[in-house]
């Protein structure tokens, strides 16, 4: 087969079915939408590409710069095609945490912003949102910025709407369940409501969502939702959670038992599949299909592999290690959270040694009176590291809705701190009326 043009080889992606000695399942067909083979290797190639390429030669005239919100899949499908057509790009972000993907993006020659400290929790006045900073970037000059918003662009689902969708209705006709990583949401949201459209109204959509204070490449938590303006909750029947550890197991499941090169993210999404499927699999009579994306490849993920699970590498888990940590979320919050109705005495008490994780510039806004700020990238280091606050003094940690804090709290009591979460966070902490300072 010939083509002109490489963008020509996005999509028409393969349907593979798992081998049913791999996956368990007597009475479903498990397929994968093997978007790993899109031509930059990603389900993100769709969306980069499907975005822009009606505005592109706008874009190269006016001499204008794409901005995006990403420092993985979508903006190394971007680089690609911006190097293409002699285009810049800007890339601003939280903080990378897959620097294997990082590279790559860096290697094509992007300018990545990294935004530090900027959290991924529920912070809607958070001026490090990198949505925030580029939308006031492209309405302060539009005749030369380009915002493709992955995030909240109609086009994002529209895409997998005319493409992702068709692709598995034409190859299998009968589709029962659906299952997709919740990011920007425009995958799962396109395909199935394609699918649904296509004669499989009765389709089952799951979306595979990422346990609290967690991470997952292009996987959030349901909490985090809220960030993308293209989810709806009523696209989907149900929801699964898993964790980062455990899809590595599912993506090394792949690997060895059908030869799917993919990545953490495909595992996820195969694990919520199986999760989903096996509960119900011995209730059916009759034989049914279901399709989870295989998102991306795992030569980019060695580092984040190696952090969750080192034994593939022959290394051993750090004894002690905030990663080797296992979090009980369900364990009674009363031993590892003050509540803001009692916070105050509590503060007034014990003198404890407040610290706000999130980013610089949202402490400098707003922050409890005397907390210091140690954003949380650099908290995580220096706890995994040492033991670097006094233990005679108690701890008060501060986020903006007290997820990654209770998770810290509960680490640092099993090392001796008396260690304790603001319950519901600063957000929590402004809904009471509590006082809050600026720092200069």
């Amino acid at each position: 087969m010939k083509y002109e043009h490489i963008t020509d080889l996005i999509g028409n992606t393969p349907l593979l079915k798992i081998p049913a000695h791999v996956h368990g399942l007597k009475n479903i067909d498990l397929y994968a939408k093997m978007e790993m083979m899109n031509p930059f290797g990603s389900v993100k190639d769709r969306i980069a590409w499907g975005i822009i390429k009606d505005d592109i030669e706008e874009i190269q005239a006016k001499g204008k710069t794409i901005y995006e919100n990403s420092s993985g899949n979508t903006a190394k499908a971007l680089q690609v095609i911006a190097n293409m057509h002699g285009v810049k790009t800007r890339l601003i972000t939280y903080l990378a945490k897959v620097d294997g993907v990082k590279d790559i993006v860096r290697m094509l020659g992007a300018d990545i912003e990294e935004v530090l400290g900027g959290s991924e929790c529920f912070d809607p006045n958070d001026p490090n949102d990198p949505q925030f900073l580029i939308a006031k970037m492209v309405k302060d000059d539009p005749e030369k910025n380009y915002f493709p918003s992955q995030f909240t662009n109609p086009k994002n689902p529209d895409v997998h709407y005319r493409t992702t969708g068709k692709e598995i209705v034409d190859d299998l006709k009968q589709v029962d369940f659906f299952f997709g990583g919740l990011g920007t949401s425009g995958s799962t949201l396109g395909a199935a409501r394609r699918i649904r459209d296509e004669g499989n109204p009765d389709l089952v959509s799951v979306g595979v969502c990422a346990s609290k204070n967690d991470f997952i490449p292009g996987i959030r938590s349901l909490d985090q939702m809220w960030e993308s303006g293209l989810f709806v909750k009523e696209n989907y029947n149900d929801f699964v959670y898993v964790d980062s550890g455990e899809s590595v197991d599912a993506m090394m499941d792949l690997i060895r038992g059908a030869g799917l090169l993919c990545g953490p993210t495909s595992g996820a999404s195969y694990l919520g599949a199986l999760r989903y499927l096996e509960k119900l699999d011995h209730e059916l009579t009759e034989k049914k299909n279901a399709v989870f994306i295989a998102c991306d490849r795992v030569e980019w993920y060695t580092d984040y592999i190696r952090e969750r699970r080192p034994q593939l590498y022959g290394l051993k888990m750090k004894p002690g290690s905030l990663r080797a940590f296992e979090f009980d979320a369900g364990a009674s919050k009363e031993r590892f959270t003050v509540k803001v109705d009692k916070a105050q005495a509590w503060i007034d008490d014990e003198n404890p040694l407040i610290i706000d994780v999130r980013g610089n510039l949202a402490y400098k806004m707003t922050t409890i009176p005397n907390a210091i700020n140690i954003p949380w990238e650099l908290f995580e280091t220096m706890i995994d590291a040492a033991d670097p606050f006094p233990k005679d003094r108690p701890l008060l940690l501060v986020c903006p809705v007290g997820e990654k804090t209770s998770r810290y709290a509960a680490y640092l009591q099993t090392r001796g701190y008396r260690s304790f979460s603001l319950d519901g966070g600063i957000l929590e902490w402004r809904n009471a009326s509590c006082r809050l300072v600026k720092v200069s």
